[in-house]
């Protein structure tokens, strides 16, 4: 599979996976419903890669720069991650979650001596313009109290938390790539991050729930579970199983900047959730990133 098309594989996974926990993450608590989340996902991945064992590709002295990848990727980028969405949803996260790209394409251009080519890089630019458009213009004021749009606290709060978030994805995928490059197999590597930060999360993520918007003691519905699971599936197991078979085997700044195209691909799906046509300025914004896409490719 070329690594452009599983970088964008993940961003469908993500953009999926943001729609449908959307309501429980404001309801449970960001953090809370992370850590509920990674108990599934190392199971999910744990008994995926026992079946598969690929175990030996992992060298020993590699387990150093995974743990560093779960705890700055998982650890500090999912918490970021979730107490931002909590607090001013799925769409305005997004786009702030979305300077990971640049972050990761300047560090595989110092640290692996990568090179983007004229054409990539203005493919890359016009991806990263196009995403912030379509995210910043990407709803009408009809729908701007839904469970996609509302703001709970303070913007600048839920914006810090968001860019948190995405400094610990550019870092962990980046802490990730050489393990990858020496020939670890991709789900193993996923699996063993989920591993180490799980209990880290756990350990640590309690006191960031009254950062977010609900309380610890409300209780977790059924459905609640289904939503869970769905997610994690799509955005542990695939998405970010995606994202590290595409650094792996490729740039580390395009297949950044294609997994960050979740924003423009959450554009027709949030229309079909709301039954409101996103502003003319997300068109336009989806327009630039296929085009940039396009040149990266």
């Amino acid at each position: 599979m070329p690594y452009q098309i599983a970088a964008l594989l993940a961003a469908t996974c993500w953009s999926l996976s943001s729609l449908i926990l959307a309501e429980p993450v404001r309801r449970l608590g960001g953090p809370r419903f992370c850590r509920l989340r990674m108990l599934y996902v190392s199971f999910a991945l744990l008994i995926i890669s026992i079946f598969r064992n690929q175990w030996e590709t992992i060298e020993i002295g590699d387990f150093w720069l995974i743990t560093l990848s779960a705890i700055i990727g998982l650890v500090v980028g999912d918490i970021g991650l979730f107490t931002a969405m909590a607090r001013i949803g799925p769409r305005r996260t997004s786009v702030l979650f979305t300077t990971n790209a640049p972050m990761a394409a300047v560090g595989g251009v110092l640290l692996f001596d990568e090179v983007l080519r004229s054409w990539a890089l203005l493919g890359a630019v016009l991806t990263v313009l196009g995403v912030m458009l379509a995210v910043n213009y990407g709803t009408n004021q009809d729908v701007k109290d839904s469970v996609f749009e509302k703001v709970d606290g303070s913007l600048k709060v839920g914006a810090f938390w968001a860019s948190l978030g995405a400094f610990g994805q550019a870092i962990g995928a980046l802490a990730a790539k050489p393990v990858l490059d020496h020939g670890a197999d991709t789900l193993t590597v996923a699996t063993l991050r989920v591993l180490i930060a799980t209990p880290l999360m756990w350990l640590l993520a309690n006191p960031t729930d009254k950062l977010a918007s609900a309380p610890e003691k409300e209780p977790v519905a059924n459905m609640d579970w289904l939503k869970l699971v769905a997610s994690g599936t799509l955005a542990m197991v695939l998405g970010m199983s995606f994202l590290l078979y595409a650094i792996g085997n490729g740039d580390t700044g395009i297949a950044s900047i294609l997994g960050g195209t979740t924003p423009v691909i959450m554009l027709p799906l949030l229309w079909i959730a709301t039954r409101r046509a996103p502003a003319l300025g997300a068109w336009v914004g989806a327009i630039l990133s296929i085009f940039g896409i396009a040149l990266m490719m």
